[in-house]
């Protein structure tokens, strides 16, 4: 009995080279859970400097991948129905269906092109993640005077739609060298799956023995776009218009983030990780023509009948759903069948 107690007493210290990560604050302190997911992707100096240096071209995307996003959500009942019920659990009758032309869906397409404004600025301050959380929080009926519950299948479905058409054009752009397309969809991609995890922290049954409802009393708090009273979203954050990029152009040509920040102090947040050098400085250009023997340019395809799906039957595959064209975004049904084809971008270069 004196042994067995003598064993259970028994514990080993964890090695002095593995770092410590307290559970209780996982789950209660944003920042530190931010901390782990930041270390644990290795989120450091490089990733912060491929997105200021990718602003530009992120920005260019965003009008064109709010109307495909909201083309798909109307595509079916299940996530049309949530735009008048405002619950993805209710399955009752439907009072009216939103159309992609109504009010309604042109004032969430704004919220939309604001979110990923927001998603496409400077993560190094604390008040990035902070509203990327509450985003989550929104979609669980909390943090509204009008509360919105969506269930996570449908906000990692459309999550994974944005991440899907963004690095589709982005590794189709006809002018970005390779290794910049690699650092920025490495960084985006990180940026991606924290948002996912924090909106999937808000709908799981995880550390459910430290959740403490907190009373909202700050008014501004409820209201959409507001982070601690202050406004985060819309014109003051560079709001995304369908009809230039002058303020991205703006930041990257004054030396500073979209919300004003040197670039310098930006990319020296985490520095203290040594995550190693910024891969845009010092790293020489790949040979070009190396580049285009790493290019399998596939032959044209014969034309198919473009009754139906034939469409997308019609494109090569790998084809993406938006491509920029001299700084211009294409959408998939106006791309040459072959858009890798030198004769596309000979085209590209007439347009």
């Amino acid at each position: 009995m004196k042994m067995a107690d003598q064993e259970q007493d028994h514990h080993v210290e964890a090695p002095a080279s593995m770092e410590h990560i307290d559970r209780t604050e996982l789950y209660t302190s944003l920042p530190v859970r931010i901390q782990f997911l930041h270390s644990f992707l290795e989120f450091g100096p490089e990733d912060v400097a491929a997105l200021i240096a990718g602003q530009k071209y992120v920005k260019a995307l965003i009008p064109a991948i709010v109307n495909i996003v909201y083309k798909k959500l109307l595509k079916y009942d299940i996530t049309a129905r949530v735009f008048t019920t405002r619950n993805s659990r209710d399955e009752g009758p439907v009072s009216s269906w939103a159309s992609e032309d109504s009010a309604q869906i042109m004032h969430r397409k704004m919220f939309l092109r604001w979110y990923l404004t927001k998603l496409n600025s400077d993560c190094t301050r604390m008040e990035y993640w902070e509203y990327l959380d509450k985003v989550g929080l929104m979609h669980v009926g909390k943090g509204r005077k009008n509360p919105l519950h969506v269930e996570y299948i449908f906000l990692g479905a459309c999550l994974g739609f944005i991440q899907d058409a963004m690095f589709e054009a982005i590794l189709s752009h006809p002018r970005l060298e390779l290794y910049r397309k690699i650092a920025l969809i490495k960084a985006l991609g990180k940026v991606i799956w924290i948002q996912n995890d924090l909106m999937e922290r808000w709908h799981n049954t995880d550390a459910l023995e430290f959740l403490e409802e907190e009373p909202i009393d700050d008014e501004e708090a409820l209201k959409e776009g507001y982070l601690h009273g202050k406004q985060v979203l819309g014109d003051d954050d560079a709001s995304v218009r369908s009809n230039g990029t002058n303020a991205s152009k703006r930041s990257s040509e004054s030396g500073k983030t979209i919300l004003g920040r040197p670039i310098e102090e930006a990319t020296h947040l985490m520095d203290g990780m040594n995550m190693g050098r910024c891969p845009f400085s010092g790293m020489a250009r790949p040979d070009p023509a190396h580049l285009e023997r790493q290019r399998a340019v596939p032959s044209r395809p014969a034309a198919v009948n473009m009754s139906g799906n034939g469409l997308s039957e019609y494109h090569i595959p790998g084809t993406p759903r938006l491509k920029l064209v001299n700084g211009r975004t294409v959408l998939k049904q106006n791309l040459d069948p072959n858009p890798f084809s030198d004769a596309a971008a000979s085209d590209e270069k007439k347009i």
